[in-house]
């Protein structure tokens, strides 16, 4: 009995000799938007830090594909928000004895807008505490 297990396990680490070892890269691409809004401030989303991703705004999701609204807080404390499409790339490659799989995430930022900041606590106190803590502080319990 021992013996069929061991020739089983022996079995299981042995790689096919035209079998090459997988190796993994992973790479990220940004297409960051500028633009100047309602109050004639400049608003980027590469200055910006990006704080949330609102799930609910989830417009469709495909094959590699997303599209969904970030909430970004510029440097001097404005928020607004951005449409956020996410594709990713993936593939596999023969490189000598190895094969790589490279995958490619590639964010693009579109259609910035404005955002009030009761709009953003509502959002943030609905979905994350923790995260609302940190921007807004600790909130009396009901």
């Amino acid at each position: 009995m021992l013996e069929k297990f061991f020739k089983k396990q022996k079995r299981s680490s042995e790689c096919h000799p035209l079998e090459k070892p997988l190796a993994h890269d992973r790479s990220y691409e940004y297409h960051h938007k500028k633009a100047v809004l309602e109050d004639g401030m400049l608003y980027d989303t590469e200055s910006a830090k990006k704080v949330f991703t609102d799930e609910a705004s989830l417009e469709y999701i495909a094959l590699g594909r997303a599209v969904q609204r970030a909430y970004f807080l510029t440097p001097n404390g404005n928020w607004f928000s951005a449409k956020e499409k996410i594709e990713t790339e993936s593939g596999i490659t023969d490189v000598g004895d190895y094969r790589i799989q490279a995958t490619k995430t590639i964010y693009t930022y579109s259609n910035l807008q404005m955002e009030q900041k009761y709009k953003v606590k509502d959002l943030i106190g609905r979905n994350d505490y923790e995260l609302y803590k940190e921007y807004f502080g600790e909130v009396e319990e009901a």
